[in-house]
């Protein structure tokens, strides 16, 4: 019996979410099939099995909270044998007697015949298989019940068919790509495929193209399905989650002149190495809530919302109360470089309390953002206006109260107007 555990997808993690299965009690799988998906931070990874088998047992629901090293799934490896098969340490049977042989072989023929029975008058109510009665036995032989009576409606000769593909029994499938193929062109099942259209919508009796096809989609306003990437997912879990924490906000404008005056490095890093040292004068800040207990970091380590047009990132700057601003900047351009490349990985979310997300660069005036995961609070950085800029803190009122995330505010106002703190 292969086992197959929640693995540890970072040095940081302690367990894991199953979002999806992607096999079923029963199954056969093969080595390197994903069987499963699972959330770790800001990323969704795929499970494989390293073993061929039988999915034997799968003992984690879609959702849980799993830790690591616990087993998920059970693969029985080796032989396939059926579950009403008796095991081989069972005695030997009696040998029927001779006179009875007959009997059973009778009772067979007699099932068979009624199984036959039931299922062409189940076909017979479904499609017309008339036309299939010429078809020979042979042909008959090579070609399952359902393909059959699904060639018969639309008007697929089998024989063709069936001289196409000789050494292979043909289903229903056979039957719709054999359609789809003779009556659409490439760049028109392109357009089948990307839109999830059934052929049956088309008349088929002629070559159709993919301006006929693209018609139909305009004509119809028919949605184009995109399915979501595992970052996408990830995304939707760690918001719809955050939007279930008690929040409030508090809106505030911070002095902008020293941030001007001083430019050779961006704002984001300067607010970064101000908020961290106001971090360290409130613990709250660096507080995290775990299974009731409160986790305080003896360092300020801030997520930074990083994002293209496609993805959320919120990759975090360790320790940044001890990182020099040209430390800061360079760990900022690192981000920009994996945003670029896709690389970030799951240890570069891991290890903030408290997020920065600045939309001012982009004319934003002023906006809320969302708390990132378990971490204690975010500020959301807008524009600038005379000389200000807006901030709005977003605060878990579980971990910080509206007195301490005033308190913490106010030293934040005073450090922006200490030039000392713009030293590089």
């Amino acid at each position: 019996m292969y086992e197959i555990v929640m693995p540890q997808l970072s040095d940081s993690m302690e367990e894991g979410k199953l979002i999806s299965w992607k096999v079923s009690v029963g199954q056969n799988v093969k080595s390197g099939d994903v069987i499963a998906e699972v959330e770790s931070d800001k990323a969704i990874m795929e499970i494989q099995t390293f073993k061929d088998g039988v999915v034997k047992e799968l003992l984690a629901k879609e959702d849980d909270e799993v830790k690591i090293g616990t087993v998920i799934a059970r693969i029985e490896t080796g032989a396939m044998v059926s579950t009403e098969q008796e095991p081989s340490s069972a005695k030997p049977t009696t040998p029927p007697k001779e006179e009875e042989t007959p009997k059973k072989e009778a009772v067979k023929k007699e099932e068979t015949k009624s199984n036959a029975a039931k299922t062409k008058s189940v076909l017979d109510e479904i499609f017309d298989t008339s036309s299939v009665a010429n078809i020979s036995h042979k042909t008959q032989s090579g070609i399952s019940p359902k393909a059959r009576a699904k060639a018969a409606a639309v008007g697929v000769d089998v024989e063709k068919l069936q001289a196409k593909m000789p050494q292979k029994v043909l289903h229903a499938e056979d039957v719709d790509t054999y359609v789809i193929e003779k009556y659409f062109t490439p760049k028109a099942l392109s357009l089948l495929q990307e839109y999830q259209l059934e052929s049956s919508l088309f008349e088929l009796n002629h070559k159709i193209d993919s301006d006929e096809v693209q018609a139909y989609i305009n004509a119809n306003e028919i949605a184009l399905p995109k399915a979501l990437s595992p970052m996408q997912k990830a995304i939707i879990a760690n918001v719809t989650r955050s939007a279930q924490k008690p929040i409030y906000h508090i809106y505030e404008s911070i002095d902008a002149k020293l941030f001007e005056a001083h430019h050779t490095h961006s704002m984001t890093a300067w607010l970064i190495k101000i908020f961290a040292k106001v971090m360290m004068q409130h613990e709250s800040f660096r507080a995290k809530l775990l299974d009731n207990v409160l986790s305080i970091t003896p360092n300020a380590s801030l997520s930074i919302a990083v994002a293209d047009a496609k993805n959320l990132y919120m990759p975090v700057i360790k320790d940044a109360n001890r990182l020099s601003i040209s430390k800061i900047t360079e760990q900022l351009a690192g981000f920009k470089e994996k945003l670029k490349t896709n690389s970030f990985t799951a240890k570069d979310m891991q290890g903030g309390t408290f997020g920065i997300s600045n939309l001012g660069m982009l004319g934003v005036a002023r906006f809320d953002a969302m708390i990132n995961k378990d971490e204690s609070a975010i500020v959301a950085v807008g524009g600038i206006s005379d000389e200000k800029i807006s901030v709005t803190l977003t605060a878990d009122h579980r971990l910080i109260n509206g007195y301490e995330a005033a308190l913490f505010m106010a030293d934040v106002k005073k450090e922006v107007s200490e030039p000392l703190n713009f030293k590089e």
